[in-house]
């Protein structure tokens, strides 16, 4: 009777080592829920609520964009967004072929989303002049929301985002690099941040010394480009160099090339996320989710969104099936010939560190 117990129970360990072990083997240890210590920061890229898009989300609800993607937003403690168009009302619109400008209102498209830090500079948040810049701030401000790269003066525009979560102190600085102009702040005129090196790196320094988590936005590059251009790579590095944690890039509509520069994360463009258009050109877009721990960076994961609105109707859902695994290919494809044929990107989507 002893040796049939003891049989039993060997067999039954057997069993239990051998279901750890197959379990070890198929879980995907890096999509586990990060800790209850770690910070989770999700960056998406542009977010432009007027025109169609305006239309189809008074019908439906301040939380129809991001229905599909609740799971990910959620958890999150900071959602990065960048604003390609200023809230208000009244302005005169600057002499271009795109204007924007949204509704008041729809400031809580972005409280439902769970966005809560969002990039000024840009090439579109002074379509409508200065007023209307000013009305963007204070609603942003009334709405608990943070932002960076704009202001009333480049004094202003300059000044940093920042957080404290978990004790972990976080800034954000945001700037653009693109055109008109007219909407760059000077010392006596309201727009957006541009990274003048007279200043710039020594801003990156500074708030380096004072925060554990520096992340540097940039509007840049070249509309529907899949590469950065060749400027972009080299302030990059240089901003890296000076501190920066993380940079993130948009304005191209579609998405560019993961780099991985000294152990940091340089994402080029995150294309599209929630935006106003019925582009036959930008169909597929990304969000990042960064995983930072009290040593720094943890695990960084691309999470590919379907964005052609002909079909989600401004409600972008997460890629699944081919269209993921084609995705991720084109990524690695693209990254690859900014890290020297190094791929950096696995098939599930993690950045390797």
């Amino acid at each position: 009777m002893i040796r049939k117990e003891n049989h039993s129970a060997q067999i039954a360990l057997s069993f239990l080592l051998a279901f750890v072990v197959l379990t070890a083997l198929t879980v995907d240890f890096g999509s586990l829920h990060a800790s209850d210590s770690q910070i989770e920061i999700v960056a998406g890229g542009d977010v432009m609520l007027g025109s169609w898009a305006q239309e189809t989300i008074l019908r439906n609800g301040w939380d129809y964009p991001f229905q599909n993607l609740d799971t990910l937003l959620n958890r999150a403690d900071i959602v990065f967004a960048n604003l390609e168009a200023p809230f208000g009302t009244g302005g005169k619109a600057f002499e271009k072929q795109y204007s924007f400008r949204v509704a008041p209102d729809l400031v809580n498209v972005l409280k439902a989303g769970r966005i809560n830090m969002i990039n000024l500079a840009n090439n579109h948040i002074m379509d409508f002049g200065p007023d209307v810049l000013k009305q963007t701030i204070a609603l942003l401000g009334k709405n608990h929301i943070k932002y960076s790269g704009a202001g009333s003066d480049l004094q202003k525009a300059r000044l940093p985002a920042q957080f404290e979560i978990k004790g972990t102190k976080i800034a954000f600085l945001c700037y653009s690099l693109t055109f008109p102009e007219e909407f760059w702040a000077t010392d006596t005129s309201a727009g957006t941040g541009f990274p003048y090196d007279t200043f710039f790196f020594d801003d990156v320094r500074k708030l380096k010394r004072e925060n554990d988590l520096v992340i540097v936005s940039f509007h840049w590059g070249g509309e529907l480009l899949k590469s950065p251009k060749p400027y972009q790579v080299r302030l990059a590095h240089q901003t890296i160099n000076a501190g920066a944690d993380i940079i993130l890039g948009h304005h191209p509509h579609v998405v560019q090339g993961i780099e991985v520069y000294h152990n940091k994360i340089i994402a080029y463009s995150l294309g599209n996320f929630v935006f106003g258009s019925f582009s036959e050109n930008v169909r597929d877009s990304m969000l990042l989710k960064i995983y930072y721990g009290t040593n720094g960076i943890v695990k960084c994961k691309i999470n590919p969104i379907f964005v052609y609105n002909k079909e989600v109707e401004f409600q972008p859902r997460m890629l699944s099936g081919a269209g993921k695994v084609n995705f991720i290919k084109e990524l690695q494809n693209i990254s690859q010939e900014l890290n020297g044929s190094r791929n950096v990107i696995s098939s599930a989507g993690w950045i390797q560190l």
